[in-house]
């Protein structure tokens, strides 16, 4: 009965079709046992070289990604610290409250060759007045401005005087 089982198809058996036997396992030698002992070391070496390997570039890999965050962090605080600066910069400078910018007054400077000998002598050199205002605007309490322009309130009349119409 036994022998009957071991001979049956593994498929189903089609009209037509020569049943297969499946292959009688006989008894293995010991050469062949060694040599399976031998290729099962082998694949197992193989799987172990190959994890080792597989560790080594995660390593190089991990120091190369932590080289590039160490350049990230760096890039980001230089941008930071130029974004501040630049903050900085622009909260130093007045702002701008009408459409004229502010602009620094020239320093007035003697030359050497225009200073007195003594410094009694020296004649004071600006004008209090606009120093302050220039100092209210660069605070921003009142906006730049250029001197009021004179402008007529009626075209001149061109008058011919009677003096020069009888000289021509």
């Amino acid at each position: 009965g036994d022998e009957e089982d071991e001979e049956a198809p593994a498929a189903p058996a089609e009209p037509g079709d020569v049943p297969k036997l499946a292959p009688r396992q006989e008894k293995k030698t010991e050469q062949q046992r060694r040599r399976e002992k031998e290729a099962r070391a082998l694949a197992a070496r193989q799987r172990r070289e190959k994890a080792a390997r597989c560790r080594r570039q995660e390593l190089f890999r991990l120091r190369s990604l932590r080289q590039q965050v160490k350049w990230w962090e760096a890039e980001l605080l230089r941008r930071r610290q130029a974004r501040l600066a630049k903050r900085l910069a622009k909260d130093a400078l007045p702002r701008r409250l009408g459409p004229l910018k502010y602009e620094d007054p020239s320093l007035e400077v003697q030359l050497s060759d225009e200073l007195a000998e003594s410094l009694r002598t020296l004649k004071p050199e600006g004008s209090v007045l606009r120093d302050r205002f220039k100092s209210l605007q660069k605070r921003s309490l009142i906006e730049p401005r250029e001197r009021a322009k004179f402008k007529r309130r009626y075209r001149l009349k061109y008058v011919e005087k009677r003096a020069f119409r009888e000289v021509t």
